[in-house]
């Protein structure tokens, strides 16, 4: 939203350490799934990350930013969303020992697992029996967190391709002029799903196995390009923007 230069909107912060995302009036009103992030566009809920990034640029396109790739960059955009993200965010999350200056302190990681072992099947049965008109929604959650076990050979399948899409990505980078965006001088979609891929890799320690001490030098030098944009730092680092 801050790459589309849209400023005219709301938000409300959905605290998932509280498991407020299933909250009866935001499952019933906002997003069945209970998931984040999700935005409201006239009475139209849009949720799913890869899905609002498109609605904003097919809704907001005379007067805004022309953000669409070109083929190249579609390219780009369906590798980085073919990769399984919770597998690496929880994969990564549950086996520290692969991680390396991860930015997640180790109590509200370790925290946070607990919940979603303990306290998040609790809170999931407890709503289902309290609002009978949304209890199979519920009750689909509770299944969904109950079977998810990260399997850590399917981690280390998705490092593996993760390896090979960012290696893909340095070896396009190196083509491009050094201050180059994936498609060129302008920032599209591709670049941004690029950007929120690497900010999450950072998050969980996971970015130095791929673009660490000196390694993927173009990736790493894209990345700090990222870092040092107002957009970035407001999204992510709010308090020093």
């Amino acid at each position: 939203m801050k790459e589309k230069r849209l400023t005219n909107y709301d938000y409300k912060v959905v605290n998932l350490m509280e498991m407020e995302q299933f909250d009866y009036d935001f499952v019933k009103n906002v997003n069945p799934k209970s998931e984040i992030p999700v935005v409201k566009i006239g009475d139209k809920i849009v949720p799913d990350s890869s899905t609002i990034i498109q609605t904003l640029e097919d809704t907001f396109k005379e007067g805004y930013p022309n953000l669409t790739p070109s083929d190249k960059g579609h390219h780009f955009e369906q590798l980085y969303n073919s990769l399984e993200i919770r597998t690496l965010t929880f994969g990564a999350m549950h086996n520290v020992e692969l991680t390396t200056n991860r930015e997640i302190p180790d109590e509200p990681r370790l925290n946070y697992l607990t919940k979603i072992a303990t306290k998040r099947p609790a809170i999931l049965k407890a709503q289902a029996e309290a609002h009978p008109d949304v209890a199979e929604i519920y009750n689909e959650k509770l299944q969904q967190t109950v079977n998810f076990k990260v399997d850590k050979a399917r981690l280390e399948c998705e490092l593996v391709k993760l390896e090979v899409i960012l290696e893909e990505t340095e070896q396009h980078l190196l083509q491009m002029d050094e201050k180059s965006w994936l498609c060129g001088n302008n920032i599209t979609l591709a670049d941004i799903y690029l950007a929120l891929l690497m900010r999450r890799l950072v998050y969980v320690g996971l970015a130095y196995r791929y673009w660490g001490n000196g390694k993927r030098p173009n990736l790493s030098a894209y990345y700090q390009r990222w870092s040092e944009k107002k957009s970035f730092k407001e999204v992510f680092y709010p308090t020093s923007a």
